[in-house]
């Protein structure tokens, strides 16, 4: 296995029930959601320390977004950082539930 397979075998997002994660060296990085009805609410986002500002939670999030509109559900911001993602990421600021996000 070359070093670029490494890479992006630590960077894969692998998808369990109401989790998605990322394995790094520092170890999981995860977001954690439950879907009632046609609600996403995603109420924890995890990144190792020594992970932190390498845009890993960027990327769960988008993932979670992703399935959301796949899936053709609103989402709860329940976490903040979830709630800071939206301020960037206007797009997914017209799926979230709150009206005042």
């Amino acid at each position: 296995m070359g070093i670029g397979n490494k890479k992006s075998e630590i960077n894969a997002i692998k998808k369990g029930e109401g989790r998605l994660s990322m394995s790094t060296p520092g170890g999981d990085a995860e977001l954690l959601y439950k879907i009632e009805g046609n609600i996403m609410s995603i109420y924890h986002t995890f990144v190792p320390e020594s992970e932190r500002g390498k845009g890993m939670a960027e990327k769960l999030a988008d993932e979670a977004f992703d399935m959301a509109r796949e899936k053709h559900l609103l989402v709860r911001p329940d976490c903040p950082y979830i709630l800071h993602y939206l301020e960037k990421h206007k797009d997914a600021k017209t799926m979230a539930v709150d009206p005042e996000i």
